[in-house]
């Protein structure tokens, strides 16, 4: 089976189907005749933005985490200022809390601009850890952070 079909039935189990954990998707796949590795699946809902959310009911579940054409630094400082409430920097790392919920969409985000200051994400319920390439530019990311969380509008 083809990549882009294999992922064209994960994103239709993900929006039909209440799918909170890898394995029931790994299962519900099997049903569709899909067979694939757990490292295969894990690449596809990299690559197809979906993150652990909480739906409009209240349930956690796999969600596509929704991108457009528009410039990933722009979304990323516009999603921050939505959801981010406090940054601290130690050393080359920068944690984020989050507003509940809302560390996975953050850290997508982060994870889609190509920053040179940033080299990955990882992503909790309400808090992010950013990690930069050194201290240098973990300050340079703070000091861009912290200005959009304290500015107006």
């Amino acid at each position: 089976m083809k990549k882009s079909e294999r992922q064209k039935i994960i994103k239709d189990l993900i929006a039909n189907q209440l799918v909170a954990k890898q394995d029931d998707l790994m299962t519900l796949l099997k049903t569709h005749q899909v067979v694939a590795t757990q490292a295969t699946i894990s690449r596809d809902m990299r690559e197809m933005h979906i993150v652990k959310g909480t739906d409009h009911e209240g349930h956690q579940r796999y969600m596509i985490f929704e991108t457009n054409d528009e410039d990933p630094a722009e979304a990323l400082f516009k999603t921050f200022k939505q959801t981010a409430q406090q940054i601290d920097q130690i050393q080359f790392v920068n944690i984020i809390k989050t507003t509940p919920n809302d560390g996975n969409r953050l850290a997508a985000v982060f994870d889609d601009t190509q920053m040179p200051e940033i080299v990955g994400t990882l992503a909790g319920f309400d808090t992010i850890v950013v990690f930069s390439p050194d201290e240098a530019l973990a300050t340079q990311l703070h000091q861009k952070l912290a200005h959009y969380l304290s500015a107006e509008g």
